[in-house]
């Protein structure tokens, strides 16, 4: 018989190198590199990173000054019905297509004006973990004012005035009405945060800290009819609120590239403080109407609540020693139970009334930036 020793030996190295491929390989093997395959996918990054701009010789300093722009809101305001009635007001006839005026100074378009404020705030970075310590003081000032003329067909039934024969006065008091609106908004605010990388385009500021409010109010309305006599002006000279509270929050930045960035803040206290109302009314020359003149002072934990989103923008000067910024926001700041003066339903000798929809103050518009930090 011919042995093909040639054909064994090809069959055997086959055989061997199938065997040793069906071997699981050695854990402490390198993994070789694959072949053919797209780019790897950049990462892993490590997380919490301190905050760093890069700046060279840094100072750990900032300092920051905004301009507002915000309108302002709030409920209870609201001072006249304006009622198209045939009768003109007289008690027997029932208010027909009847409008309300003056809701927080913002039933109309034109009427929701934007009040200017500014917002000046220091800061600067510990060694200590790389804390951050911020102080800011916001200041808004409020100066609304509406006045509606009745036409022939319509008069106005006043919200503001005291007596059980309010309705019947309305033909008296309803030629013209007019409100006026002023409030002075001071919030100061000191935190501790801790800014860090959670990834390369993700930056997260969680902090705390203690805010003091002053908030103070003035409201009049002014009812004029036929005669000089009947025109009355119901004060609210004083709804004032002070105190100080707890204060928490988070700020986050999402880095787009090339000194551009987003960010959404958004943070909430609670304000323990003191409420002093002070409110009159008199009306002249109306048997019954003897007016009042009413103080009411009191303590309330008040809370608070703020959000801001917008587009930022940064660059280095001096070579990298200093850093200048400039952000855009869109803000909305919420007050609950802010307005809390007295509403009297019917006068002497009954005196009923109730505080009027202890009313939430609303800030919401823009606000822009500029920051330096070295």
């Amino acid at each position: 018989m011919y042995f093909d020793w040639k054909k064994m030996v090809s069959v055997a190295t086959v055989s061997l190198a199938t065997s040793l491929h069906a071997i699981p390989p050695d854990p402490c093997e390198p993994v070789p590199e694959p072949v053919c395959c797209a780019a790897p996918i950049p990462g892993p990054f490590a997380f919490a990173y301190p905050y760093d701009l890069g700046i060279n010789c840094p100072r750990d300093f900032y300092f920051h000054i905004d301009g507002l722009a915000f309108q302002a809101k709030q409920d209870g305001m609201e001072f006249a019905i304006q009622d198209r009635d045939s009768g003109f007001g007289s008690p027997q006839s029932p208010i027909t297509y009847g409008k309300v005026i003056g809701f927080g100074f913002s039933d109309g378009c034109g009427d929701w004006d934007f009040n200017p404020g500014a917002r000046v705030g220091l800061g600067f970075y510990l060694d200590h973990d790389a804390w951050n310590i911020d102080m800011d003081w916001t200041w808004v000032h409020v100066t609304n004012y509406k006045s509606v003329h009745a036409d022939h067909s319509s008069l106005f039934i006043p919200l503001w005035l005291l007596g059980s024969s309010t309705g019947g006065l309305s033909g008296i008091f309803g030629t013209n009405v007019s409100a006026a609106w002023d409030a002075c908004y001071n919030v100061f605010d000191l935190s501790v945060g801790k800014p860090y990388y959670v990834s390369r385009y993700f930056i997260v500021n969680p902090f705390f800290g203690a805010r003091g409010a002053s908030i103070h109010q003035h409201f009049s309305v002014h009812y004029a009819g036929g005669s000089p006599i009947f025109e009355t002006i119901h004060h609210g000279e004083k709804n004032e609120f002070r105190g100080i509270g707890a204060r928490f929050g988070l700020n986050s930045d999402w880095v787009i590239g090339k000194g551009w960035w987003l960010f959404a803040n958004v943070s909430a206290s609670l304000i323990a403080g003191k409420f002093e109302i002070h409110q009159n009314l008199n009306m002249p020359g109306i048997t019954g109407g003897d007016g009042f003149d009413v103080h009411s002072d009191y303590f309330q934990n008040t809370p608070n609540m703020e959000m801001a989103i917008g587009i930022a923008w940064s660059r280095g000067l001096d070579c990298n020693r200093y850093r200048i910024g400039l952000r855009a926001a869109y803000e909305f700041i919420e007050w609950w139970d802010q307005l809390n003066m007295r509403r009297f339903f019917s006068g002497n000798p009954g005196y009923a009334n109730d505080v009027v929809a202890r009313g939430n103050l609303t800030f919401n518009g823009f606000s822009l930036r500029f920051q330096l930090d070295m």
